[in-house]
């Protein structure tokens, strides 16, 4: 059994990229080939090598940017980093530019000509160069993409300088803006937390006009590119690319909202507890802070493990499997952020997993999480595209894959604790965690809805902007908290990133939709497994909706599957205040 944290193995994605040296040849060697499509690319017709050779680039920029991702967690100088990414982001940018250019150059082609390459091409890439925007302006919208880019790199930059006063919380006068972050949400001293959660807050409100004038332009320049692309709806594109209709998004929501009853039901019994009338978000969302649950990380792993295993044999064996190979490095180290992420590396059918890890419920819940991701990754066979995994890898069923491995996990140890205090505090934990999903992510989905109506009329202050926020949140939650999250769109970068609108709802989507396939496993077992597992290996192939439909005979249009779902996190509401009851 492992019995503390390990350190990950990387030589097998490449042998000499944990030298600075030798990855800059690798990306040399990346940026030759491209240079020579690209000229390719600029006359003539289009021929199967040249798109062969292409794919094979896509996928050797798409595995250079995941090692540089786990290159944040080593000891490299952060301008080396830094330089290393831009080199990368510049490649991901060319290669786009030799696919705009071969996209336009197929609809020149003659039907003959079309035919040849049809037959000699692998289906996925003549599929690939016939997609996209027809009557787009290709140079206007790439150029709208770039812009999207740089504004995303300059929210980056606002907030790796905002500083925040210590007023003694820490060593030193300034704390970062991660920093203050996780002392305001994650110190286990309430006054501590209280404290950083202020001076976070007056930090931003300082810095509130740059914001503003970045998230501004950011939704502009979003809103110009749908303009471009006759995009009439802009939900349109988070969509497609999360493979929901526009129906089964709103009948999600309606079921929520027809559910909220329950949820501020455990706001008020959170609120007795305090010995008040309400509590305020920073008071709900950090008071799990004060249970006092360690669980060492041989303990977290034997727990996911046999959590998983009840469900399906494979998904132990694969856990079991990924630490002896070494893909999980979970050692705290001060080059970590704290938290976690998952990166996949398809072509060599691995990933790797990255936590801080330090003893606590919630570090053990995102390790589960992560290698939720990994599990999905591993079910994916890599084949020939033109296009990145990042556009084609939909984030519902993602985070269905991760939320269901961290589901299976806390369901586990809530269900095999004896201890009735310690069972109530994590079943508390849990129930916040729902409300996450639930409220918090789906006011982010209101607010960033009601910005996008609004700045189609022009730009917005920031006090117009966070009256918005306050007042989605406001409304979501039902008026049963006394003081709401102060800039939300400050501090998550979700709402800045270029290629992904809308990083909101698709968490509660694969939320959700876990909680019901969950159930569902327990009385399914070995059916589930196998369709569990074709589900997750047809990512990208169909919209999530028809899969879902396809391998569980579930309709996400209709409310009876949320419905199912919304009951159980009822169930442990009950739970919950029963056991409040007897203490």
């Amino acid at each position: 059994m492992t019995v503390k944290p390990t350190r990950w193995d990387l030589s097998s994605i490449y042998a000499d990229g944990m030298d600075k040296a030798g990855f800059i040849q690798i990306l040399d060697r990346l940026k030759a080939s491209l240079d020579q499509l690209e000229k390719v690319s600029n006359y003539g017709s289009v021929h199967e090598p040249e798109l062969r050779a292409l794919s094979e680039a896509v996928k050797q920029i798409e595995k250079a940017e995941y090692f540089s991702y786990c290159l944040t967690c080593e000891d490299m100088a952060p301008e080396v980093l830094h330089s290393l990414q831009a080199s990368i982001a510049a490649l991901k940018s060319q290669a786009r530019i030799v696919i705009s250019n071969w996209r336009a150059r197929v609809r020149t082609m003659s039907k003959a000509q079309l035919d040849v390459l049809t037959e000699q091409a692998h289906p996925n890439l003549i599929s690939d160069l016939l997609s996209g925007h027809h009557h787009a302006d290709i140079s206007e919208m790439n150029s709208a993409k770039e812009a999207l880019k740089d504004l995303e790199e300059a929210y980056v930059q606002l907030r790796n300088k905002l500083k925040v006063a210590a007023n003694g919380l820490e060593g030193g006068n300034e704390l970062s803006f991660s920093k203050a972050v996780h002392l305001s949400m994650s110190h286990p001293d309430s006054s501590t937390r209280g404290r950083a959660f202020s001076a976070l807050n007056s930090a931003l409100s300082s810095q509130a006009d740059d914001f503003s004038s970045v998230f501004n332009q950011m939704i502009g320049r979003r809103l110009h590119l749908y303009k471009l692309l006759n995009e009439e709806d802009y939900l349109g594109e988070s969509l497609r690319m999360n493979g929901l209709s526009r129906a089964t998004l709103e009948t999600m929501q309606d079921v929520i909202q027809s559910n909220r009853s329950y949820l501020t039901k455990f706001l008020n019994r959170r609120a007795q507890e305090a010995n008040k009338e309400k509590l305020s978000w920073h008071e709900l969302m950090t008071s799990s802070q004060d249970v006092n649950y360690q669980v060492p990380y041989s303990k977290a792993v034997a727990e996911i493990t046999a959590a998983l295993g009840a469900i399906d044999p494979n998904m132990s064996e694969f856990i079991h499997d990924a630490l002896q190979r070494g893909w999980i490095d979970s050692e705290p180290r001060d080059s970590k952020a704290p938290g976690g992420f998952c990166v996949p590396f398809i072509g060599q059918g691995e990933s790797r997993v990255s936590v801080n890890y330090d003893d606590t419920m919630d570090i053990a819940r995102i390790l589960a999480h992560e290698l939720g991701h990994a599990w999905h990754f591993k079910q994916m066979r890599s084949v020939p595209s033109l296009r990145f995994l990042d556009e084609t890898l939909e984030m519902t069923t993602a985070e269905t894959a991760s939320i269901f491995f961290e589901a299976a996990y806390i369901d586990f140890v809530i269900r095999n604790t004896d201890d009735l205090a310690l069972k109530k505090s994590l079943l508390g934990w849990s129930i916040e965690r729902s409300l996450n999903y639930l409220m918090a992510i789906m006011a982010s989905f209101e607010f960033e809805k009601r910005f996008y109506d609004q700045r189609r009329e022009g730009p917005l202050s920031a006090d117009q902007i966070e009256q918005i926020s306050l007042q989605a949140q406001e409304e979501v939650y039902g008026e049963s908290l006394t003081e709401y999250q102060p800039y939300v769109w400050m501090k998550y970068a979700q709402f800045y990133q270029a290629d992904v609108p809308f990083y909101n709802y698709p968490y509660t989507f694969g939320y959700l939709l876990s909680i019901g396939l969950l159930e569902r496993a327990r009385t399914t077992n070995v059916q589930f497994s196998a369709a569990f597992q074709s589900f997750l290996s047809q990512t990208g192939t169909l919209p999530v909706e028809q899969l879902v439909k396809k391998h569980f005979h579930i309709d996400l249009a209709q409310p009876e599957f949320w419905q199912q779902s919304m009951t159980k996190i009822q169930q442990d509401i009950e739970e919950y205040l029963r056991l409040s009851k007897a203490e």
